[in-house]
C-alpha cells in the first residue's frame, strides 16, 4: 500500500511551471516550452481554447497560473486550488481561492468556461470533481482540460490515474457533459523522445552526492548531452508539427466538452 511518506522517495519531482511574469520567468517559460513536449502541446491547446472564452473563466487546480496570460483582456478570470497544494505540489500563488478539495467554493451556474491542465490524474474522487465542474458551469457552458498518458509516477503519492479516450468520454457523459471530444497530444515518436530526454536530464541533474560532486556531474554531463538533447527535442517538435507516429500512444489528451442542457 502506498503511503504519503513515500513522497520522500521521489528523487525527481516535476519542475515548477512558472508564468512568464518576469524576465527570468519568461526565459524559464520559453525553455520549458522548447524542452518539455508535453507542456508544449498543452500550451498550444490551452491557448486555442482560451481564444474563444468570453465573459468569465474559472481555472481549477491553477498552480502558479502559468496560462493566466492567455486569458483575453476583459474576461473575468478566477482561480481555485486545493488547500494542500503548497504542501503536496509546492505551489502557492496570490489571488487564488483555496478549498478543501471536495465542493468548489463557487456558486451554481457561475461561469461560462472552465479549464484545468494536468490536474485530473491527481484527483482521487473523479466523479465529485467532474460533477462540481458541471455544477458551476452555466447553461451551454464549455470545459477544456488536459491529462497525461505517457507520464511517469510523479508527485508521489498524489498521482492516481492515467486515462484513455473511452474512460474520459464515459466519465464525462455519466456526470452530465456532452459534445465530448478527446484529442491526442503528440504521438509515440514524441513519447520516445521525451523519455530519452528524461533519462539524459536525470543524468545531468543528478541529486545524489555532495554539492561539489553534483556540480561536477552537472557540468560534465551537461556538456556531453547538450547537443543530443537539443537534436532530440527538435525532432520531437517536427514529429508533433507533421503528426508523425501513432496517435494511439500519445503524450496525453486534450478534452473538450459541453454541459448538458436539462
Amino acid at each position: 500500500m502506498k503511503l504519503e511518506s513515500e513522497s520522500t522517495l521521489e528523487a525527481w519531482q516535476p519542475l515548477p511551471h512558472v508564468p512568464p511574469d518576469s524576465f527570468k520567468n519568461k526565459i524559464l517559460f520559453c525553455a520549458r516550452l522548447f524542452l518539455d513536449l508535453e507542456v508544449l502541446t498543452t500550451y498550444k491547446d490551452v491557448k486555442n481554447f482560451l481564444k474563444g472564452t468570453r465573459n468569465n473563466v474559472i481555472e481549477v487546480g491553477c498552480g502558479l497560473k502559468p496560462y493566466r496570460h492567455l486569458v483575453p483582456p476583459g474576461v473575468c478570470y478566477r482561480a481555485i486550488d486545493w488547500e494542500r497544494s503548497q504542501t503536496c505540489f509546492h505551489y502557492k500563488s496570490s489571488d487564488v481561492l483555496y478549498y478543501s478539495g471536495d465542493i468548489f467554493p463557487l456558486q451554481d451556474n457561475s461561469s461560462d468556461f472552465i479549464f484545468h491542465t494536468e490536474v485530473l490524474e491527481h484527483v482521487y474522487d473523479l466523479r465529485l470533481f467532474i460533477s462540481e465542474c458541471n455544477r458551476v458551469l452555466s447553461a451551454n457552458g464549455s470545459m477544456f482540460f488536459t491529462v497525461p498518458f505517457a507520464a511517469r509516477y510523479h508527485y508521489i503519492p498524489n498521482d492516481y490515474w492515467r486515462f484513455t479516450p473511452a474512460s474520459l468520454e464515459r466519465l464525462l457523459k455519466e456526470t452530465g457533459f456532452n459534445y465530448v471530444m478527446v484529442k491526442p497530444r503528440g504521438s509515440d515518436v514524441a513519447v520516445a523522445i521525451s523519455k530519452l530526454n528524461a533519462i539524459l536530464f536525470r543524468l545531468v541533474l543528478k541529486r545524489t552526492g555532495n554539492p561539489v560532486s553534483r556540480i561536477i556531474n552537472m557540468f560534465f554531463f551537461g556538456v556531453l548531452f547538450i547537443v543530443p538533447i537539443a537534436l532530440l527535442t527538435i525532432i520531437g517538435h517536427v514529429s508533433i508539427l507533421l503528426k508523425i507516429g501513432s496517435p494511439d500512444d500519445p503524450l496525453g489528451y486534450s478534452v473538450y466538452c459541453g454541459k448538458t442542457n436539462e
